[in-house]
């Protein structure tokens, strides 16, 4: 029987779990995504400081939403963040952005992802969002159906090489 859980609001109280999950979805989980070779065209001089940097500044943009999953007990169980943009050259102006979607691999097939997801995209539509987009790797095939199941549409493949 799946965990019950509960979503609530991130706080800067909650920067260091952040930090968990951000260094497992952009270090450990992009790894075992990227083949040794590739895995240069990501990689940053400081990692941890990248990390840190990017944590601080979601927490500290107010367009930003942070939504953590937790059970019972409090063990935070994924997050998901996402940003709101306009752009007023496009037919439908104001989108939400949803950047990081990690649920702990524990947790997965329980609902969690999903229920995450759909409370971002609740927070873009009450704020007046016509549109939702988000992003993954390729080769995540876990990320890319779900994204599918939630209704997203491939519109864009991004190309990268070294020069």
């Amino acid at each position: 029987m799946p965990r019950r859980f509960r979503l609530r609001p991130a706080s800067r109280r909650d920067r260091e779990s952040m930090l968990v999950f951000h260094r497992a979805l952009y270090v450990d989980h992009r790894n075992t995504l990227l083949d040794g070779n590739l895995q240069e065209l990501y990689a940053y001089k400081d990692i941890a400081s990248a990390l840190e940097e990017d944590v601080d500044s979601i927490l500290a943009n107010p367009s930003s939403c942070v939504l953590f999953a937790e059970d019972e007990g409090g063990e935070v169980l994924g997050y998901i963040t996402g940003h709101i943009e306009r752009d007023t050259r496009r037919v439908l102006e104001k989108r939400g952005v949803v950047e990081d979607w990690y649920v702990e691999p524990d947790a997965r097939g329980e609902g969690v992802g999903r229920a995450l997801l759909d409370a971002l995209l609740a927070v873009f539509r009450e704020s007046g969002c016509v549109v939702a987009e988000s992003s993954t790797f390729p080769l995540n095939a876990g990320a890319r159906r779900q994204h599918e199941k939630a209704g997203f549409h491939e519109i864009e493949i991004r190309y990268r090489m070294k020069i």
